[in-house]
C-alpha cells in the first residue's frame, strides 16, 4: 500500500509533465480505438448487408460478371452490364436434387426520371417464394404477369417527391427506350443504398431490355440449410459456366476483409503507442535522475532494491491507466465525429453490377455505404490494457536503474 501512495504522491507533484506524458498514450489509445470500433461498425455493416440481400440460398449467375456495354447506341450504352444465362438453365437447376424452388431475375441499369437506379425483373410468385419478398410498406407487390407496374425503394421514392399510384418513366440505354409504369407498391430494407431500386416484372425487364430469354441471377431456395454447400457444388459442376455464390460465403471474404483491416489499422496504433512509450521512458529517467538522493535515503533506511523498483514501476503503471483511460473516453468521442470529417474516406463503396450513383446525374460513380463506429467491450478492454501494458514495459528500464544505485553514491548526489 506505500508503494502506491508514495508513486501517487510523486506524481501529483508533477501534474503537468505527468500530464504531459500520459497525452502520448491518450493519442495512441485513441486511434487504436477509433480504428477498431471502425472496423467494428463495418463488420455489424456487413453481416446487416448480407442478411438483406435477401432469402435466397444460392444465387446462380455468368462465370463472366460483367460484359462491356453495346457501343453507339445499344441498350446499355457503355456501361458495363451484368453477363447472361440463357433461361433455360432453370429447368436444370430446378431439377437439382435438394432445390425446394427456383426464381429468375433480370437486373439492369435504367433511368427513373432522370435518376440513375438499378432494376430489378422478377416473376412475383417465385420470387416471394425463394426470397420470401420485399418488405412492403406501402402499397402492394407485383401482380403475376401483370405489366407496367413498379415497385420502388422507400429512399427513391422521397428523392424524387414521388406517392403511390404516380406514373414514372423508365429509360434504358443511350438510345432512351422508354416506358411507362404505374408505382403500385414501396419497400423498406433499412439499408439506405438498397432502397434506391425497382422492382417490375420479368417480363418487362426483357421487353424493355431486349434480352427476351435471358436472365442475369438465378435465385435458389433449399429443401434444408443443411444441404446448401452440396447444392452448390452439384450446381457448379453440373451447369458450366456459372459462378455460384452462397450468403455464407458472401460473409466468410467480407470477414477476411475486415481481419485484413483490422489487423492494419492495429499496426497503425501500435505504432503510436510506440513513440508514446518515449515519452514515458524519457520522464521515468529524468524522474530517477531528480530523485536520486531521495532513493538513496530510502535504501539508507532499509528499503530493498526490490522495494525502489516496485515504486518507479507503479509510478509509470499509473500514468498507463491514466493515459488508456483517457484515450478510452477521447476515443470513443472521435470515433462518432471522425467518420463525419472524412466521409468520403471512410465509406465502403457498394454499386451492384457497377451501377451508377442515384445521386447523379450520368456521372459513373459509386454508391457509399458509410460505416458507423460500434464501439465493443471487447475494443475498450483491449485499448485500456494496452495503456497499461505500454505504461509497465516503458518503466522497466528506469525503474531497474533506479534499483541498481549505491546508497552511498546516491547520498553524495547534489
Amino acid at each position: 500500500m506505500f508503494t502506491w501512495s508514495l508513486a501517487a504522491r510523486n506524481l501529483k507533484r508533477r501534474k503537468l509533465r505527468t500530464a504531459l506524458t500520459a497525452s502520448g498514450i491518450v493519442v495512441g489509445i485513441s486511434m487504436m480505438l477509433i480504428l477498431l470500433s471502425l472496423v467494428s461498425g463495418m463488420e455489424v455493416q456487413a453481416r446487416h448487408m448480407v442478411r438483406a440481400l435477401g432469402g435466397a440460398d444460392i444465387t446462380v449467375s455468368n462465370s463472366t460478371s460483367f460484359r462491356g456495354g453495346v457501343g453507339g447506341g445499344g441498350f446499355f450504352g457503355a456501361l458495363p452490364s451484368p453477363s447472361t444465362l440463357d433461361a433455360s438453365i432453370l429447368d436444370v437447376v430446378g431439377g437439382i436434387p435438394g432445390v425446394y424452388a427456383v426464381s429468375p431475375q433480370f437486373s439492369f441499369s435504367g433511368s427513373i426520371n432522370g435518376r440513375r437506379v438499378t432494376v430489378y425483373g422478377v416473376v412475383p410468385s417465385l420470387y416471394e417464394v425463394v426470397t420470401s419478398g420485399l418488405n412492403i410498406v406501402e402499397g402492394r407487390f407485383l401482380a403475376e404477369d401483370s405489366g407496367g407496374e413498379i415497385v420502388l425503394g422507400k429512399a427513391l421514392m422521397e428523392l424524387l417527391n414521388l406517392t403511390l399510384g404516380q406514373t414514372v418513366s423508365l429509360s434504358v440505354g443511350q438510345e432512351g427506350v422508354e416506358r411507362n409504369f404505374t408505382i403500385v407498391g414501396v419497400f423498406e430494407t433499412g439499408m439506405l443504398f438498397q432502397e434506391y431500386a425497382a422492382y417490375i416484372t420479368l417480363s418487362d425487364a426483357q421487353d424493355i431490355t431486349g434480352e427476351r430469354g435471358s436472365v442475369t441471377q438465378i435465385l435458389v431456395k433449399c429443401e434444408d440449410p443443411s444441404v446448401v454447400s452440396d447444392v452448390a457444388s452439384i450446381i457448379s459442376s453440373t451447369v458450366p459456366g456459372v459462378r455460384v455464390i452462397t450468403p455464407t460465403a458472401v460473409l466468410q471474404q467480407a470477414n477476411q476483409m475486415l481481419n485484413t483491416l483490422t489487423m492494419f489499422f492495429a499496426t497503425i496504433g501500435l505504432v503510436a503507442l510506440f513513440a508514446g512509450s518515449f515519452g514515458v521512458i524519457n520522464t521515468m529517467i529524468m524522474s530517477v535522475t531528480e530523485r536520486t538522493r531521495e532513493i538513496g535515503v530510502l535504501k539508507a533506511i532499509g528499503a530493498k532494491s526490490r522495494d525502489i523498483m516496485k515504486v518507479f514501476l507503479a509510478e509509470s503503471f499509473l500514468i498507463g491507466l491514466i493515459g488508456g483511460g483517457v484515450g478510452v473516453a477521447v476515443g470513443s468521442v472521435l470515433a462518432y465525429i471522425f467518420p463525419m470529417l472524412t466521409s468520403g474516406l471512410l465509406s465502403t463503396g457498394f454499386s451492384p453490377f457497377g451501377m451508377r450513383n442515384p445521386f447523379s446525374s450520368g456521372r459513373a460513380t459509386q454508391t457509399f455505404m458509410f460505416a458507423t463506429p460500434t464501439i465493443t467491450p471487447t475494443n475498450i478492454a483491449i485499448c485500456f490494457s494496452l495503456g497499461a501494458l505500454v505504461g509497465v514495459l516503458a518503466g522497466l528500464y528506469p525503474a531497474w536503474r533506479a534499483s541498481r544505485m549505491k546508497p552511498v553514491e546516491a547520498l553524495r548526489h547534489v
